[in-house]
């Protein structure tokens, strides 16, 4: 048997001019993950990384917990994270001006609350194929080449091996519902449940994987760290 961490980047720099970078918060936050990977004297033998800059700061803030020389990191764009900006404006073209008003767009990127709602919306009609843009990959592609990525890393790597792959809400919920069988609207909701910096563990075999662990932060469960924990 193998076992394949997800983990989600730290918190990035939300209504700054540079949202994909890890924050203050999000920094701390890695730094405690990678000291609990460390502490549980596991060998790891390889961090996956989307190429997104908050995912490779999350790997390399991970990787330098451990003794040197830690863990290689390899880059894996296919665990980059959907691009919002892209269907946050398409869907915004798909509404009336008075809808747009009542949205609050484009304003509501420094309202979170609002943001996240408006997101959601968004990426509903995403999954649903009822917004398209040249831009914009379709929901089916973004399925696709995670699926087929993970595949390949399973095969690849093959048995007793243990792998942190970083990367995004929404490709730990895609991953999760492909490897429950579970729809691709449950897959873009449990990306709205993932916390920064959490775990989420999969175990996999020649022929079958499992998930046994998901969204967990074992690494700031204490009174003094609760603060750390985030969402965006």
């Amino acid at each position: 048997m193998s076992t394949i961490y997800l983990v989600r980047h730290g918190q990035a720099s939300f209504g700054t001019d540079n949202y994909d970078q890890l924050s203050a918060t999000g920094r701390a936050q890695v730094r405690h993950l990678g000291a609990y990977f460390a502490a549980l004297g596991e060998r790891i033998d390889r961090i996956y990384s989307g190429s997104l800059r908050r995912q490779t700061e999350t790997a390399e803030i991970i990787a330098a917990a451990f003794d040197s020389p830690g863990p290689p990191i390899t880059l894996e764009p296919a665990f980059d994270e959907y691009d919002s900006d892209v269907i946050l404006h398409t869907f915004a073209k798909s509404l009336t001006p008075e809808q747009l008003a009542q949205a609050g767009w484009p304003e509501l990127r420094t309202d979170r609350r609002k943001f996240q709602f408006f997101l959601e919306r968004a990426a509903r009609a995403w999954v649903e194929a009822q917004i398209e843009a040249e831009e914009m990959t379709p929901w089916r592609g973004f399925h696709g080449r995670i699926a087929a990525a993970l595949e390949t890393i399973m095969r690849n790597e093959g048995r007793s091996k243990t792998l942190i792959v970083s990367t995004s809400g929404g490709v730990i919920g895609t991953i999760v519902a492909h490897v429950m069988g579970l729809s691709n609207h449950t897959g873009i909701e449990l990306n709205w449940a993932v916390h920064n910096a959490s775990i989420t563990r999969l175990i996999y075999s020649a022929d079958k994987v499992s998930l046994s662990m998901f969204n967990a932060l074992p690494h700031l469960d204490r009174a003094e760290l609760r603060e750390l924990i985030t969402y965006r």
